[in-house]
C-alpha cells in the first residue's frame, strides 16, 4: 500500500523563540532522511509528527488522517524510536512488546504468534525473554525497531538509528531499514552522512527554521559539485589558502602534501573534479554557501 504524509506550513516557537518556520513538504513509501546542524529543529519536527508536541499553525496528514487536527492522537498509525530509548532494565524485551501491542490495539487473532513473528525477523530470539537491562547496544536498538513496527504504521520515524552500533550491526541495521520502508514511510534523522548515502530515497535538510532542501543524493551532489573546486598544495600554504576561500575537506596525501575541496572563489583556482564530490562535501556546501 502507497502511504503519504503531507506537512504544509507548519510553524514552532518555543515563547518569542521561533524554531519551524513554514516547514513544508511530503513524502511517500521510502526512506527519508531529515539533516541538519545542531539546533535546526530536527527533534522538534519529529516530536510534532508523534504527538509529543503539538502547533496550532500548520497541518500534517497521515493519508487521509490530520495529526494535528484530532482528539486522540492515532498511536497505532505512527512508530517511533528516539535516540534516547531508555525503558526500565528489569522488563523482558517479550513483556515490553506486548505492552506495545496492547497500547496500539493491535487487532491479531493470535498476540504470541505475531509477537514472536516479529521476534524473529529482527533476530531477537536468543534475549528475548531476558531483561532488557542485560541487552547489548546492538540488541537494544533492534527491540526499540521491533517495538517500532508492531503493527505495521504507515511511518515510522527513527531518531539516530545506527548510533552506538559498531560497523557490521550498522550494516545490518541499514538492511531491516530498507525492507521495512517498502510498505511505509520511514524519516529518520541521522548525523553519518553516510548512512544517508548509502540507502536514502529522499533527503530534507532543515536550515534557518525551514525546509532548505528537498530532493534525492544524487540531485543534492549535482547541486553542489559546480561549486566546488578541487586543489592540492602544500600543508604550510594551507593556512593562507584557508584565509581566502571556505574549505569543505582537507586530505593528506603525504608529508607535506594535502587535497583540499573548497567553496568555488575567484581569488584561488582549482580543477572542478565533479566525481570527487560526495554527499558529505554537498550537505557541508549547503550549509556554508
Amino acid at each position: 500500500m502507497k502511504n503519504t504524509l503531507t506537512v504544509e506550513n507548519v510553524y514552532f516557537s518555543y515563547g518569542k523563540k521561533q524554531i519551524l518556520n513554514n516547514v513544508s513538504f511530503t513524502a511517500t513509501n521510502g526512506i527519508i532522511a531529515l539533516l541538519g546542524n545542531n539546533g535546526a529543529g530536527k527533534t522538534t519536527l519529529m516530536n510534532i509528527l508523534t504527538g509529543l508536541k503539538s502547533t496550532k499553525h500548520g497541518k500534517v496528514t497521515l493519508n487521509d488522517s490530520n495529526l494535528l487536527d484530532t482528539k486522540q492522537y492515532p498511536i497505532q498509525s505512527v512508530g517511533y524510536l528516539p535516540q534516547n530509548f531508555d525503558i526500565y532494565n528489569n522488563v523482558t524485551g517479550y513483556d515490553f512488546l506486548s505492552y506495545v501491542y496492547d497500547l496500539k490495539k493491535i487487532k491479531e487473532s493470535n498476540k504470541k504468534k505475531y509477537i514472536l513473528k516479529i521476534v524473529d525477523k529482527f533476530n531477537l530470539e536468543s534475549v528475548i525473554h531476558q531483561k532488557v537491562g542485560k541487552y547489548s547496544g546492538g540488541y537494544k536498538r533492534r527491540l526499540g525497531i521491533a517495538q517500532a513496527v508492531l503493527g505495521q504504521p504507515p511511518l515510522i520515524i527513527i531518531d539516530e538509528p545506527t548510533v552506538g552500533l559498531d560497523p557490521e550491526q550498522r550494516i545490518e541495521f541499514r538492511s531491516l531499514l530498507s525492507e521495512i520502508s517498502r510498505d511505509s514511510i520511514t524519516l529518520i534523522s541521522t548525523h553519518i552522512i553516510e548512512d544517508v548515502e548509502l540507502f536514502s530515497d529522499k533527503i530534507l535538510v532543515l536550515k534557518d527554521k525551514c525546509i532548505s532542501f528537498n530532493g534525492s543524493v544524487e540531485e543534492m551532489i549535482s547541486l553542489s559539485s559546480p561549486e566546488i573546486n578541487v586543489t592540492e598544495t602544500s600543508r604550510e600554504l594551507l593556512s593562507q589558502l584557508s584565509k581566502k576561500v571556505t574549505i569543505i575537506e582537507e586530505k593528506r596525501l603525504n608529508n607535506d602534501l594535502v587535497k583540499v575541496k573548497f567553496i568555488k572563489s575567484d581569488e584561488v583556482k582549482g580543477n572542478n573534479m565533479n566525481k570527487e564530490i560526495t554527499l558529505e562535501n554537498a550537505y557541508v556546501y549547503l550549509q556554508k554557501k
